[in-house]
């Protein structure tokens, strides 16, 4: 299996069931020696919001980090508030190495560089192709966490299960077939008023929940914190694994 590397994962926190970017931080340094730059600035009160220059931003925090205690210190002693995906930051953690940001932090998102990517098949659904790679090397139970922002209402679009076995088929059917039922859901990328299926099924939830469409993404996490994430908009239809990096390349 043909691993890539050397791209960004944006990894919205709305999706992380207990908001741990934290713990992703630390996936990510661990992948490097100390030690790292990093600053914590903040967003001036009058900006333009839709400047993304980070000059003028003011710096709460410039730090040489040496070792795993004090970074690890300086994390939980950390508040960055959560906000929704389509809000713009007002806070930014940045952690460099030799000058290369490697992780960011902000208000809504996780950015993390380097993370392998695996490509997926072009056989079979979407779904299929996601489930088929990551599950044969996952350690049960398995958080998934799937959001359909692109076609539902923002207040309850994103929705968390657990896989206790590869039966993702069986829980996506319980757990997420009665989205169909919903009122603002249309077909495709157009409002239309069509008709819905009289019977609702799998193939009818992933023609509706196409991946394809913006802040549309499935997630995993198992019991040994190796990620999964499917999301075409910010990763072009491949899969995305941070976790052990050892693990995943022999797997």
């Amino acid at each position: 299996m043909e691993f890539q590397s050397g791209e960004w994962i944006d990894v919205y926190r709305e999706l992380l069931p207990h908001d741990d970017w934290q713990e992703l931080v630390r996936i990510q340094v661990t992948q490097h020696n100390y030690p790292f730059e990093v600053k914590l600035l903040e967003r001036p009160v009058k900006q333009n919001r839709n400047t993304y220059d980070l000059s003028d931003w003011t710096a709460l925090s410039h730090v040489i980090m040496t070792d795993t205690s004090q970074l690890k210190t300086f994390l939980n002693q950390l508040e960055i508030e959560q906000i929704g995906m389509s809000v713009e930051s007002k806070t930014i953690l940045s952690i460099r190495k030799h000058g290369q940001e490697i992780v960011c932090v902000t208000n809504n998102s996780v950015s993390m560089y380097g993370v392998f990517y695996e490509e997926l098949s072009e056989s079979g659904t979407e779904y299929e192709n996601f489930f088929d790679a990551v599950l044969p090397y996952a350690t049960f139970p398995v958080e998934v966490v799937f959001c359909g922002r692109g076609v539902l209402n923002d207040e309850d679009s994103i929705h968390a299960m657990t896989l206790t076995d590869t039966n993702w088929q069986g829980v996506f059917e319980d757990r997420l077939l009665h989205l169909l039922n919903r009122k603002e859901i249309t077909s495709g990328f157009l409002q239309t008023n069509y008709s819905k299926p009289s019977r609702r099924t799998l193939e009818n939830f992933m023609t509706e929940f196409m991946l394809c469409m913006p802040y549309n993404f499935i997630m995993t996490r198992d019991v040994n914190g190796r990620f999964g994430m499917l999301d075409h908009f910010c990763t072009n239809g491949k899969i995305a694994h941070f976790g052990n990096i050892d693990d995943i390349q022999h797997a």
